[in-house]
């Protein structure tokens, strides 16, 4: 799955590299002293060392001032000027000017191309400049033609990085979208699908019973009031059926932890109900929307059928993760139990076993009900190894 970065993470990621150059301009001061021992240091020498020090420590050590380049590149400039000022009252042969160097890569990364390349021009005549004024004659390659290469060169690939960036957080919003569109387009087939499997087949009876109706009517009035009857309550069932599903949806919340939407549906039966209702969470696991949502559906419908047929003195929900990466989540009932059928389908008149088989079969998940008369139920079922983002659910012991 590739990453999304966001304004924050941007702004991170901005910070951390105006960090690691001002720990490349420290390196390189310690690194300019060390050249110079056993030579006099003048206090020109050391206030220069100090400054670019300070502001290093400063961009390296303080994250509001880090902060505050990032959000406004315009504050850098300062530093810009500070390294003309160490090149012009140093000289451009002094080993400091080696402390300069991260201004340049820094600079190319916070401004737009038209402003670095600006101020690129501006530290090469700055350069240039001390240059001629100081060494009219005898300046050596590095001072004339070696050190101004090397300032354009890192303005160069401080820009590199910013476009490289900007590209990279450019995919990042294209893979959010991406991902919002195919998370809208299952949401639809989602509930596409509910609406075949319960209302749609509902309300297809009802409208056929209504196309029937007026001649019922006109051959046998009290056939029709029964009839009626049963329109009635198929239009009831219908939007019984429609409001589960419309909880359904809203219930799912995919951006909490599977966790804690098992736990609010527990609180939520048991305040209904009346009857303690316990969940038990064994490690940090979650499942996929796609086959969340069908577990969801089939936890639901097996609490409903405890809710309705079992007469149980307490029901217990479980959500673990299991060997190799897979989750198991069950939901038991101390009930009245009974014989379940070998092929999974539902009593005569019922549905909910057929659909809770049904579910697992379009989640690719495996479901099992064992029960006994008067030895309650247990509906389970267990995802295969679970993959969110690169990470694989696991067990505490694995």
């Amino acid at each position: 799955m590739s990453a999304v970065i966001s304004e924050g993470e941007r702004d991170e990621f901005t910070r951390r590299l105006i960090g690691i150059c001002m720990l490349v301009r420290l390196v390189a001061i310690l690194v300019a002293f060390a050249g110079l021992a056993g030579q006099i240091l003048t206090p020109a020498l050391l206030l220069c060392a100090l400054v670019q020090s300070v502001t290093g420590l400063a961009l390296l050590m303080s994250a509001r001032v880090g902060a505050f380049v990032a959000n406004h590149p315009l504050a850098f400039v300062a530093d810009v000027l500070i390294s003309l000022g160490v090149v012009a009252v140093l000289g451009t042969e002094s080993p400091l000017v080696l402390a300069t160097m991260s201004t340049a890569i820094v600079t190319g990364f916070l401004f737009t191309r038209p402003v670095a390349a600006t101020c690129a021009v501006v530290l090469v005549a700055g350069h240039l400049l001390v240059s001629a004024l100081r060494y009219p004659v005898g300046a050596g390659f590095m001072t004339t033609i070696g050190v101004p290469a090397i300032y354009v060169g890192l303005v160069a690939i401080g820009g590199a990085s910013r476009h490289a960036h900007a590209a990279q957080v450019e995919s990042g919003r294209d893979a959010a979208a991406a991902l919002l569109a195919a998370a809208a387009a299952d949401e639809r087939a989602r509930l596409a699908r509910e609406m075949h499997d319960s209302l749609g087949k509902t309300l297809h009876g009802v409208a056929l019973g209504a196309d029937a109706l007026p001649q019922l009517v006109e051959n046998d009035p009290a056939a029709a009031r029964d009839y009626a009857a049963d329109l009635a309550r198929g239009a009831g069932r219908a939007a019984r059926e429609a409001r589960q599903i419309l909880v359904r949806l809203r219930a799912d919340q995919p951006d909490r932890p599977l966790a804690d939407v098992l736990r609010g549906r527990c609180d939520a039966w048991q305040e209904e109900t009346g009857v303690p209702c316990t969940l038990h969470v064994d490690g940090a696991v979650d499942l996929p929307t796609d086959a969340r949502y069908e577990v969801l559906a089939i936890v639901a419908e097996a609490m409903e059928n405890a809710r309705r047929h079992a007469e149980p003195r307490s029901v217990v929900v479980r959500l673990a993760g299991a060997a190799g990466g897979a989750v198991e989540i069950s939901v038991t009932d101390d009930g009245k139990g009974f014989v379940p059928d070998p092929d999974g389908r539902s009593p005569y008149g019922r549905f909910g076993l057929t659909g809770m088989a049904e579910r697992a079969a379009e989640a690719g998940i495996s479901l099992v009900i064992r029960s006994a008369p008067a030895q309650g139920t247990t509906v389970a079922v267990r995802s295969p190894a679970v993959h969110l983002g690169d990470a694989v659910v696991r067990t505490p012991d694995e």
